[in-house]
């Protein structure tokens, strides 16, 4: 035992240097300088916009958050910007285009109601010229039957029948008066399908016209056909359906007058 006490010897251990390359170093303390990350160039090395983009997917997927400096020097941040200024910009193009569509459809629509109430507004005025028209012809007419009935209650009935005549005549020079004619024909008749219309060979060449113009009108005539009535001297119209013939040339329009006035005791 005591051999094996002086053989045994406990010595201190000494920690080697920690520079690898032997390198002698300053026993001095020195502070650690980190170095700006804009020099960092390594932090953008092959750095593409789809890398890019799975880093921000990863982020907001996890807990993990990557510092401002670093979205920033690595491109991220700009990035984001970049896609948030682009989908704002989409969605403003979008809504324009809405816009410019509801513009124009709100145009078309005023448009073709403000062409509805003028043309309705200009019928309207058109026919209560016509009424105000025939009131002061109906005002005259009163006024020299007043004075004349008091001495011949036949020449007033004579006056008025001839005048109504005369009215009658004065429309027939009329340039719609066809179609005036043919819209209440039909009307009368109750029929707008299967319809014969007998005009004079005068009229024969411009009744497609006239039809266009009262479709419009009435709406649209089926099975309609034009025949020639070379009796017929004067314009009018005698129309006919499966069951009904109404005459309304200018002679039966005569005749109808006369009828009238026979009626009441004048046979002239």
């Amino acid at each position: 035992m005591s051999v094996l006490k002086n053989q045994t010897s406990v010595k201190d251990y000494n920690f080697g240097e920690l520079n690898p390359a032997g390198e002698v170093m300053s026993s001095a303390n020195e502070d650690f300088h980190f170095i700006s990350l804009n020099d960092a160039e390594n932090l953008k090395h092959e750095l593409t916009p789809e890398k890019i983009r799975k880093e921000r997917r990863h982020e907001a997927a996890t807990s993990f958050e990557i510092f401002p400096v670093v979205k920033e020097h690595r491109g991220l941040q700009k990035q984001a910007t970049d896609d948030y200024e682009k989908r704002v910009e989409e969605e403003v193009a979008r809504r324009v285009e809405n816009l410019k569509h509801q513009a124009v459809q709100e145009g078309y629509e005023h448009g073709l109601k403000e062409g509805h109430e003028k043309a309705y507004a200009e019928a309207k005025l058109e026919f209560e010229e016509k009424i105000n028209h025939f009131v002061e012809q109906l005002n005259s007419i009163q006024t020299q039957v007043k004075d004349i009935y008091s001495s011949s209650k036949e020449n007033a009935y004579l006056m008025v029948k001839n005048l109504s005549k005369w009215v009658i005549l004065k429309e027939v020079d009329e340039k719609y008066y066809l179609a005036r004619l043919l819209e209440k024909l039909i009307h009368e008749i109750n029929s707008k399908a299967n319809l014969v219309v007998h005009v004079n060979e005068e009229a024969f060449g411009y009744m497609p016209e006239i039809i266009k113009i009262v479709e419009r009108k009435v709406g649209k005539l089926t099975n309609v056909r034009v025949e020639t009535d070379f009796e017929m001297s004067e314009n009018g119209i005698k129309l006919e359906s499966e069951n009904t013939v109404i005459d309304g040339s200018l002679d039966a329009q005569f005749k109808s007058i006369d009828k009238l006035f026979h009626s009441v005791g004048l046979n002239e």
